[in-house]
């Protein structure tokens, strides 16, 4: 930075009583040591992006919120929790950037139907619950129709049961003349109201960001050079963030909602799960540069960037820490996703020089296979103490 200076006004001196003027002097005054230059958050190679493959969202969204009869527990409370979303920032920050708009709530439904037992059971009964002829039952697209089992209830399907397999999820039910019913199912898990209005906001922001997930797909890809986060955490945008242990926070009043994926943020280099918190973020990105084929058998495959690690031979790579403000030290950690255990023993090992730094540092990360698999191995950089993580980035090491 160049110093200041400071031009001083004349100096008008007296010598031995002569009254005659000094002649003009300038005084160069030095304002004190530099200024310290601006932040800049350290480079940290390319983010990853969640795509759309060319479906629609629903631009205008509503939520039909479904109980059963004689199940009273929290659904007043869920209601509350509905209400205020049409009006709140977090419905903003998680939605709008791709092309959402306000939701609406509608009328809750209470049905005195026997509770759907499979999957398949509970599409056939929506199906007839809008086919035009039950009163209080509105076909409309752009409606998530939003069952909520109650305490207790189970359901089934080809992928495992309910508070087993999945905590919630969204999906559509063909219609007719090419208009799906677009539906979500929230099972009652267990931790209580936080849990399920935590899991709702979740399937809420990726049933109207990828309302068809099966017939015309919208915002559930990865870009290609980060493919692996499409394995986990998976590629729809609450996916994205749902496994950071600050994902789920009470910022929608007193109500817990989970933050989601923003690409917005991630490019301008802050916390990509939005509505960010007050702390500063700090990443940890490893910088892989080598194209890899991950061959996960019957015909799929997926290019990608990421490390080939052989057997039993070592790589060694960098990983960026970076944060968006000052901050002192943070702490990283890596871990094995796939396999990892049991009688194959662990894939890969990990070693690091240090495990501590701050924005701009780059640590080295040396990577050892130790065991083939099919598809080869995902791994996770964990920024956080033990126990905990504020921003995890995943990776992918090939055979």
């Amino acid at each position: 930075m160049p110093k200041s200076w400071v031009l001083a006004a004349l100096l008008i001196g007296a010598c031995g009583g002569n009254d005659q003027a000094a002649p003009d002097a300038a005084i160069v005054v030095d304002a004190g040591p530099d200024a310290p230059p601006p932040y800049t958050e350290a480079p940290h190679g390319t983010v990853p992006e969640v795509i759309s493959l060319g479906g629609m969202v629903l631009a205008t969204p509503r939520i039909v919120p479904i109980f059963f009869a004689n199940d009273d527990t929290m659904k007043g409370q869920i209601e509350q929790f509905l209400a205020m979303l049409p009006s709140s920032s977090y419905w903003h920050a998680t939605t709008s950037e791709y092309g959402v708009g306000d939701v609406t709530i509608g009328a809750t439904i209470v049905s005195t139907d026997a509770v759907p037992a499979t999957d398949t059971a509970l599409e056939a009964w929506l199906s007839a619950q809008l086919d035009g002829t039950h009163a209080g039952w509105t076909f409309d697209p752009n409606t998530i129709y939003s069952v909520y089992l109650p305490a207790g209830a189970v359901l089934s399907t080809q992928f495992g049961t309910s508070c087993q397999a999945f905590g919630a999820y969204h999906s559509e039910i063909a219609g007719t003349g090419g208009q799906n019913i677009v539906y979500a199912l929230m099972p009652r898990c267990g931790g209580g109201l936080n849990s399920l209005t935590g899991a709702s906001s979740h399937e809420f922001i990726e049933a109207v960001t990828d309302p068809l997930p099966f017939s015309a797909g919208a915002y559930q890809d990865l870009d290609p050079d980060h493919q692996i986060w499409g394995m986990t955490p998976g590629a729809e945008l609450g996916d994205m963030c749902e496994y950071l242990s600050n994902a789920n926070q009470p910022i929608l009043g007193t109500f817990v909602v989970q933050r989601t994926w923003s690409n917005a943020s991630a490019k301008a280099g802050h916390d990509p799960c939005v509505p960010a918190l007050a702390a500063p973020y700090q990443g940890a990105a490893p910088l892989l540069n080598e194209d890899i084929t991950l061959d996960f058998g019957q015909g799929v495959s997926v290019m990608t960037k990421g490390v080939q690690v052989p057997l039993n031979m070592s790589k060694t790579i960098d990983v960026a820490l970076f944060s968006d403000a000052p901050t002192a030290d943070f702490t990283v950690r890596a871990t094995q996703l796939s396999g990892g255990g049991g009688s194959g023993g662990p894939e890969l090992m990990f070693a690091w020089d240090k495990t501590t730094g701050h924005n701009g540092d780059v640590l080295k990360l040396t990577i050892t296979r130790k065991r083939v698999v099919q598809g080869g191995s995902e791994f996770l950089i964990v920024v956080g103490p033990q126990g905990g993580s504020t921003a995890l980035w995943w990776a992918a090491a090939a055979n």
